[in-house]
């Protein structure tokens, strides 16, 4: 495929696997439901997300009037509005025989959710024009309106939705404005009208007396004489509207792909042209090495392969300048020869200028040094370039072999449903020590991460600050030209003409390794994240099985206590918070030299309240300190005139963190109450040796988590 080829502006479609249901926080993700400032900055700890809370207020929807509402606007979460369509249709999932309270895994397929997009440039000019847009999470975008060109984009989309899938199946309609590139994310139904259930239905009609009509049955009953009398018809069986994946999409995956086909054919010619997207390549026709590097990219490559582009092309575009530049100078140098021919005529007047010429001289041989050193800091080290893989083999591994060890444990003959919620909770302190742990190894990755970019754009601020002085130095030069033509002369026949292009060179072949590093990190990525959807998707059905539990009596009566538990701990939380910001300002503002007894205690539950706040672990020291930092932003230290206690009282902070020695049995208590499972029974250096259970039973140390 040709270069020009490529650089088609395109719209993209893509189709996710179709699910069988979706938990309430994966609905919550496209409709923003819940999110603050908080929220957005901890879903950014994945690499792959790009969120930009300043721009949220641009993020809109359409309901199913047809309407262009703000975001969440509607009041029924996305997942109560796929239960409420099946119910409509009448749809009822396999439920698993070894489960009653889990669907089988061969229910049919109910809901498909597809993300329709396109070329970078040709969105963010329909959704934000000439705008000043910062894409790199560095600075606000309050300032920023949204144009008419991107919500008519959406508003024809949608049309083209409602005619292909039907309004009343499309159950969300959201345009996100506040991550890389403008998209739509849609959520549908797969409705199609079939036969319905059942054998038709037998009648017998006279044959001289077309009123008189029976039904099988009854026309059994006659005498052999008087049968021979009815016609026997039968009476077509019933369209009705059902859920039915392979009657939308396809029954084989070869439909299936014919049907994807059509869809971009049909998208491009009713919107896609409106906007100037061409339609999407067919990844089949695409080369193999172009169709790998399509498959499986996330949205953090794909907007470092994009700005990779965008240096290369202004890199080119710089080069193309210095070489016009350089055969301007070429011809001025010519001219200067000339003019030389004609001073030597004039002797007399040539010794006076000597002595000129060699101060030229000098000044220019030090300028030439200055492009040396900028030559040599364009250089980047090849380690500078390696992305670190993210390694979570281990940490998946470990948690599903302890869920099998607990899902392994004998069934007793009494108490299964106390036996089912010690087996659901063990799973989910798994899974929660498990999503902690990833999320760390995130964090570090992403740091690694920023580390790299943050070099490679003070390297490119160095180089556009450079080139930007070497413009200056070149055009004050310029009119002493025509003085220097004799050192010019000798710097021009020893120039390599072929520098630049071994240099462009150079730096292609960095640029391709870099690709290719990416590529390989990309890989460990996706297939880290393939097995945590997967344990991720377990977790979704045993929270499914929780809200069909909730169905009995006391069963809900046990979730309503737990959860009082919980928002009491929460209460309690901010009161340990509330009371460590206030014993740091009272030291603060105090005489003292290092914190009261009991100061000192306040602070440290403010410490441990603080990490559960963040999901930080305050056994650990690292994350300790994290938590302490945090802290320490909630103290307002207006009216602190000396730096000194500013810094004192920050560094005594500190050393209450480290001194600290946080036991396991502490945590596991702290996590019981956390969960709901247990009273709060901790006050300000209280004990927390008893703590209330959900069956009213005190319990020393917790449900034994270490």
């Amino acid at each position: 495929m040709s270069k020009s080829r490529n650089n088609i502006p395109r719209a993209a479609i893509h189709v996710g696997a179709p699910a069988k249901s979706f938990s309430a926080a994966e609905g919550y993700e496209p409709e923003r439901r819940g999110w603050d400032e908080n929220t957005y900055r901890l879903k950014n700890q994945d690499t792959n997300n790009h969120y930009d809370f300043s721009r949220k207020h641009l993020n809109f929807e359409i309901n199913n009037k047809g309407e262009i509402v703000p975001l969440c606007s509607n009041p029924v979460p996305l997942h109560e509005r796929l239960q409420k369509r099946l119910d409509e249709l009448e749809f009822k999932p396999y439920m698993d025989k070894n489960n009653p309270l889990g669907i089988s895994d061969n229910s049919p397929n109910c809901t498909v959710g597809i993300i329709v997009s396109g070329d970078h440039a040709v969105l963010t000019r329909l959704a934000f024009g000439d705008q000043d847009v910062d894409f790199t999470l560095q600075k606000s975008n309050a300032h920023v309106v949204l144009n008419q060109g991107i919500k008519d984009w959406a508003l024809d989309t949608y049309h083209w939705a409602c005619d292909r899938w039907g309004a009343e199946n499309i159950i969300g309609f959201d345009v996100h404005l506040d991550e890389t590139t403008p998209h739509i994310q849609i959520q549908t139904i797969p409705v199609a009208k079939t036969k319905a259930r059942g054998c038709a239905s037998a009648r017998y009609v006279h044959k001289d007396d077309k009123s008189k009509v029976l039904s099988h049955k009854e026309w059994k009953k006659l005498p052999e004489e008087i049968r021979s009398n009815f016609v026997r018809t039968e009476a077509e069986r019933r369209e009705k509207e059902s859920v039915s994946y392979a009657s939308v999409w396809g029954k084989d995956k070869y439909a299936v792909g014919n049907t994807y086909k059509q869809m971009h054919t049909d998208y491009y010619n009713e919107v896609g042209h409106k906007y100037g997207l061409e339609r999407g390549d067919d990844i089949a026709m695409l080369p193999g090495g172009e169709r790998r590097e399509r498959v499986h990219k996330s949205k953090a490559v794909l907007e470092a392969e994009r700005q990779a582009k965008d240096a290369i092309v202004r890199t080119q575009m710089e080069n193309e300048r210095l070489e016009g530049q350089k055969e301007k100078m070429v011809g001025e140098v010519q001219d200067m020869r000339k003019q030389k021919e004609r001073l030597e005529e004039q002797n007399d007047k040539l010794e006076g200028e000597i002595q000129n010429k060699e101060q030229h001289k000098e000044r220019l041989e030090g300028s030439i040094s200055q492009l040396e050193d900028y030559a040599a800091a364009l250089d980047i080290k090849e380690e500078d370039l390696i992305v670190p893989a993210l390694k979570t083999d281990p940490l998946v591994k470990n948690a599903w072999d302890a869920i099998k060890t607990e899902l392994e444990k004998p069934i007793p003959i009494f108490g299964h449903k106390e036996w089912k919620e010690e087996r659901r909770q063990a799973i989910k302190v798994i899974l929660t020590e498990m999503q902690t742990a990833l999320m760390q190894a995130k964090e570090a990755q992403k740091g690694d991460i920023l580390k790299l970019g943050k070099a490679l754009y003070n390297k490119a601020m160095q180089n556009v600050r450079a080139i930007i002085e070497q413009n200056k130095q070149l055009l004050k030069e310029n009119g002493r030209l025509t003085e220097e033509n004799d050192v010019l002369r000798k710097r021009i026949a020893s120039m390599d003409e072929n520098a630049i292009t071994r240099l462009r060179e150079k730096k292609d072949a960095e640029i391709k390794e870099l690709q290719e590093r990416l590529g390989k990190a990309e890989s460990e990525a996706v297939r880290s994240g393939n097995k945590a959807y997967s344990e991720h998707q377990r977790a979704e059905n045993a929270e499914r099985q929780v809200r069909e539990m909730l169905g009995i009596p006391e069963i809900k009566e046990i979730w309503e206590s737990i959860q009082q538990n919980k928002n009491a701990f929460s209460k309690q939380l901010d009161k340990w918070i509330k009371d460590a910001v206030a014993a740091i300002r009272d030291y603060v503002e105090g005489k003292d030299n290092d914190f009261q007894a009991e100061q000192g205690n306040a602070v440290a539950w403010g410490i441990i309240a603080e990490a559960f706040r963040y999901g930080l672990d305050p056994t650990d020291e690292k994350q300790r300190r994290m938590a302490t930092a945090y802290l320490l932003e909630k103290v307002s230290w207006t009216g602190i005139a000396s730096e000194f206690k500013r810094e004192l009282t920050a560094a005594r902070t500190r050393q209450i963190s480290d001194a600290m020695t946080i036991s396991k049995d502490l945590m596991a208590n702290l996590l019981l109450t956390a969960g709901g499972r247990g009273g709060v029974g901790v006050g300000g250096g209280g004990s927390t040796s008893e703590l209330t259970n959900w069956d009213g039973t005190k319990k020393k140390t917790g449900w034994g988590i270490s």
